[in-house]
Formats: structure tokens, sequence, C-alpha cells
């Protein structure tokens, strides 16, 4: 099956239901795709393999649990809302993929061979269930711009010493579990931009960083209304991590060894393996009631403000127009006081120049007489 030459194609794939179907589906010269409703369980290697003159792909809705992606062509590659569980990218240096939106998915784990996108300048990967982030895989990636990780599950996010995200602009991480950054924002010399939000900041954190934001003159873009606990700088923080945010490591395990002289214990630490999707499947409905409550309780919140903000617009407006009136009726008593003022000067010089003028004539007569005799 042949499609129309063109440059920009959109694909209903409501009936494509295995690769070899959509293989057989053909797209000269076509630049940019967009395939939508595609039911195809696994977008894999080879389905871009086969699209080599194809510069941007967008998969939207349909059911595509797995992509697995391995191309030196595609500059733009979009996911949105396809019911993504596992992100599969095939490690090599990877210099085409310039923008890398996954939105409105499954995600919760980020294979460690994103590090190889190193032409990548905007990644949204908004709106999964990412749980853990090591900020050092994006630290090869030498033109990110835009780094958007808000509206995930994220508890925890690691970083070395070394961290320099050197040409990073914006920044979000609302809307997560997080407690603290790691060398945040020593290791990010060029932000501008960042939303904090809905998370679970510690507080001697959020103190910390406060003055190098502000004297960095970092944007922050939102702010939380209601806290439960404190309020630092716009952001709510606390003490320490809420008890209902999902732990995201165990201390240590144990393990039973034979051992010559009986059973032994052997203590180690667990590393920052994520858990499984199982795990995570099970904890969504909870997450998801936990997130639509604060929602639901920071709407509350911006109506209560609305409604103060109104109620003390009103009270101001009302004092104002008491002011101005309380003014405008001192200086109406001012001016009749002036013109009182003024009048009874004039009556006082009238009479005192009357008395001046008999004073006068008076003496007139007298001097006039005198000379008579």
């Amino acid at each position: 099956m042949r499609s129309k030459a063109n440059r920009f194609h959109v694909l209903c794939a409501k009936h494509i239901e295995s690769e070899e179907s959509l293989a057989t589906v053909m797209f000269e010269e076509a630049r940019r795709l967009v395939i939508e409703h595609s039911n195809i369980p696994t977008f894999s290697e080879i389905l871009f393999h086969n699209l080599p003159d194809v510069e941007a792909i967008t998969l939207k809705g349909g059911n595509i649990t797995t992509i697995i992606f391995s191309s030196d062509t595609l500059s733009t590659l979009r996911i949105d809302k396809t019911g993504l569980q596992h992100l599969n990218i095939t490690p090599g240096p990877n210099h085409s993929l310039n923008t890398l939106l996954i939105n409105r998915n499954f995600i919760t784990t980020l294979p460690k061979s994103i590090r190889y996108l190193y032409a990548l300048s905007i990644l949204d990967l908004s709106q999964n269930r990412i749980e853990y982030i090591n900020l050092n895989w994006f630290q090869q990636m030498e033109n990110l711009l835009v780094l958007d990780l808000s509206w995930n599950h994220i508890a925890q996010m690691d970083a070395s010493s070394e961290l320099r995200l050197g040409r990073l602009k914006s920044f979000f991480v609302s809307y997560n579990h997080l407690s603290q950054i790691p060398w945040f924002p020593i290791g990010f010399p060029k932000l501008e931009r960042i939303r904090l939000s809905d998370n679970y900041w510690n507080c001697p954190w959020v103190a910390s960083v406060r003055k190098q934001i502000w004297d960095r003159r970092i944007r922050l873009f939102d702010s939380d209304s209601a806290c439960s606990e404190h309020s630092e700088g716009g952001l709510c923080c606390y003490d320490r991590v809420p008890v209902d945010v999902p732990a995201r490591y165990e201390l240590i395990e144990i393990e039973f060894q034979e051992q010559a002289d009986g059973v032994g214990l052997e203590f180690k630490k667990v590393t920052s393996e994520p858990p499984p999707l199982m795990m995570a499947e099970q904890s969504d409905a909870g997450s998801e009631r936990r997130t639509c409550d604060e929602l639901r309780e920071r709407v509350r919140g911006l109506k209560r403000e609305k409604l103060a903000l109104v109620k003390e617009k009103s009270e101001m407006e009302q004092q104002y127009s008491k002011k101005v009136a309380a003014m405008q009726e001192t200086l109406r008593s001012v001016r009749e006081d002036l013109e009182a003022a003024e009048q009874e000067v004039t009556r006082y010089r009238y009479k005192e120049r009357m008395d001046l003028i008999e004073r006068t004539a008076k003496i007139n007569v007298e001097t006039g007489a005198i000379g008579v005799s």
C-alpha cells in the first residue's frame, strides 16, 4: 500500500495492529508523520528504520505500550497518551534527535541509555509515573535547554558534585514527591525559569536555595497557595517528609546463607533500582486519589483566597470612598472658614477705614474752629 507523496502525513492506524501491517504503508517524501489511535503493542527499531526520510513522528492515542527507539535521522519524537509503559533506547551516540516529548503515559522508569541522546534541546516527560531521576543522565546533552519532569511520582533525585547542565534554561519539577534537589542551583549555571510547587520540600533545603535563586534572578513561575505545615518563599515545606509519601529505598535487606557453623545473616544495602511496574500499578489508585485530593484542596484554597481578595477589595473601596468624602467635607469646611475669615477681614478693614475718616474729619473740624478764634 503506497500513500500519496507529501511532506506531512496523518495516518489513522486504528485497524493496524501489528508491525507487519504498518510496514506495508509507504510514506514517500514524508517529513512529518502523525500516527493516531494505533494498537500496535510495540513500536520497534524496525519501524523506525523503515522511516529513514521522516524527520518528525507523533504517536497519538491508541495502545502502544512499548517503544524501542533507534533512528539516526529523526529530529522530533512525540508520544502522547498511547498507554506507553516501557521506553527503550538503543545504546550508542545519537546526534539527530532534538526534541523528545512523552506526555500522559505510564512510564515509571527511564532507561540509562537516555544519556546517549546527545543532541536533545527539549526533553518533556511530564504527566507520567516516573519515580527516580539521576540528573547526571542529562549531563552530556550539551544543547539541553528545557527539561520538564512535572506531574510525575519522583521522590528521589541523584546527582554527583560534578553536575553541570551547562545550557539548561527551563527546569520544571512541580507536582512530584521531592524533598530536595542535589546541587541545585549550582549545577544549573544558565537556569532562568523554574517550577517547584506541590512537592514535599525540606524546609532547611528551601531556605538554603532561596537566596541563590534570588541572587541569580531565576524566575519562579508557580507557588503553593495552602500549606499544611510551613511556607518558605511561596513554597510549602516540611520538617520531615510526610508519611504518606512512598519510600524510594529499603535501607537494608537480609539474606540467609548457609555457613559451616549454621545459618548466617548477611546485611547489604539495596541499590537504587526502581520498583517494578506491578508495584507502581498497585499504588496508582492511592496516588491518584491523593493527587485529586491535593488538587481539590488547592482549588478550595484558591477560591477562599479569591473571596478574601474580593472582600478586601470591597472594603478598601469603601474605605477609600469614605476617606474621599471626608476629605471633600474637610475641604468644603476649610473653604467656608476661609470665606468667613475674608469677610471678617473685609469688615474690619472697612470699619477701621471709616473710623480713620471720622477721626480725620473731627480733627479737621477742631483745627478749623481754633483758626477762626
